[in-house]
């Protein structure tokens, strides 16, 4: 859970929130409590109110309901409202030392963008508060702030930005490759694999009960039409003597038991969903699950250390067998080692590799099956490379997260903050989650 946690947060807030959830450190004539310090920069109870306001909405927005933030997700007693406290704790800190670093390098913003947030909060007021200002500050208070405050919050969103795009180039554009590919090796895992599913997926069947096999075209998609295996099987006459067509018009073919004749080889069958547009499946049974262990212990005792030819026969073997439960190919896959591949059983892959050689064999179980794997060596142009680039669309950005953290993380570690104020703000249970400012 802790994993998801930090998934959902460092992903969600760090990247796509992180760049509208900073904060803002200049004086608004509010009263409010200083909580933060950095030198000149300070940060008051009401602006680290308003960063988990925006946590929370982050939070929600991927999904996840909590209905008692004093659950405790870990065996160190951390609970949800613990945990995402420290997270925005830390980016927090993350933006007041790059503004922090803006002002040492005396960059100043582009006055365009300073009319791009001049344009957005008269927005804000026109359409959020319906062309008042006091609307606008009504609504925000629920969030601990006001207009003015969101204002120098914008520009300070903004100075942070800017001295990252000074430091790395506009979506990293003054990174080369180089850098990128030093980055996956101390940060990333190539591997193949072979999972083993511990469920199957409910398809369409017949009167007979029996699944049903389609044609494809020439994608190999699934088409309407029905796949019949011609040579196996044969055709019956209605009692008007006229040879039985399905609904398609194309001749029915069947076993000699009187079932339909489906091609199993050439046809695909047609998964189930639910109302949600969920796949339909079944967990396999305890002696199913059993018996995909021992396959998976098989292949793992079978295989020798660096018999990479080996394996890649056992997966091609085994997903060539026809049964789905069977997932696999031989083109290299990649995560990275920093907890954040979207799922935790992709999660757990990445530190198992991680802890082995290249050339080891290991298993992982999940909740979708045993997942049977080896660690490759990362190509020295994964980051070049055309065939590797779906996995590899973020990398730029990692990287700089990556350099523009370490950079920062000495005036981090010189913020001062106030214990006693951060422990009196609100709870997240009592905070309103802010999806729009």
């Amino acid at each position: 859970m802790k994993t998801i946690l930090k998934r959902t947060l460092c992903l969600l807030l760090c990247v796509a929130t992180l760049m509208t959830l900073t904060v803002s450190f200049a004086a608004c004539g509010e009263k409010a409590q200083v909580m933060m310090t950095l030198g000149d920069i300070s940060m008051t109870e009401n602006q680290f109110h308003f960063l988990l306001s925006r946590a929370k909405a982050a939070y929600e927005s991927a999904g996840f309901t909590v209905t008692d933030w004093d659950t405790y997700i870990d065996l160190n007693e951390t609970t949800y409202d613990t945990y995402v406290r420290q997270q925005v704790l830390h980016e927090a800190k993350l933006m007041m030392a790059g503004v922090a670093l803006f002002e040492e390098l005396g960059l100043r913003l582009p006055d365009a963008t300073m009319d791009a947030i001049d344009k957005d909060i008269d927005e804000l007021i026109e359409y959020h508060g319906e062309g008042s200002k006091s609307e606008l500050n009504n609504i925000l208070s629920a969030y601990g702030f006001n207009v003015n405050m969101l204002k120098e919050q914008y520009i300070f969103e903004a100075k942070y930005e800017y001295v990252q795009t000074h430091l790395y180039g506009e979506n990293g554009s003054k990174l080369a490759d180089s850098a990128a590919q030093e980055y996956l090796g101390g940060h990333a895992v190539a591997f193949k694999q072979l999972l083993i599913r511990s469920y199957k997926y409910v398809y369409e069947t017949d009167l007979n009960g029996d699944e049903i096999y389609y044609l494809t075209d020439e994608n190999d998609g699934q088409t309407s039409n029905i796949a019949y295996d011609t040579i196996n099987g044969y055709t019956r006459k209605d009692e008007f003597d006229k040879v039985i067509t399905d609904k398609n018009g194309d001749k029915v073919y069947y076993l000699s038991n009187g079932d339909i004749a489906y091609d199993k080889k050439n046809g695909v069958r047609a998964v189930t969903y639910d109302k949600l547009g969920n796949p339909v499946t079944e967990a396999l049974s305890k002696e199913e699950l059993a018996e995909n262990l021992e396959i998976a212990e098989s292949i793992l005792n079978s295989v020798k250390k660096g018999d990479f030819a080996g394996f890649e026969a056992f997966v091609n073997e085994y997903v060539d067998s026809g049964e789905d439960k069977f997932l696999g190919d031989n083109e290299l896959c990649f995560l990275y080692t920093t907890g954040d591949n979207g799922y935790d059983y992709l999660n757990d892959i990445a530190d198992t590799l991680a802890e082995v050689e290249i050339g080891e064999a290991a298993m992982i179980k999940s909740e979708y099956g045993y997942n049977v794997v080896m660690k490759y060596a990362i190509p020295s142009d994964a980051v070049s490379n055309t065939e590797y680039k779906d996995w590899f669309t973020d990398i730029k950005t990692r990287v700089v997260q990556y350099l523009f953290y370490n950079k920062c993380k000495d005036k981090m570690d010189a913020i001062v903050v106030d214990e006693a104020i951060f422990g009196a703000m609100p709870k997240m249970g009592e905070i309103s989650p802010n999806y729009n400012y």
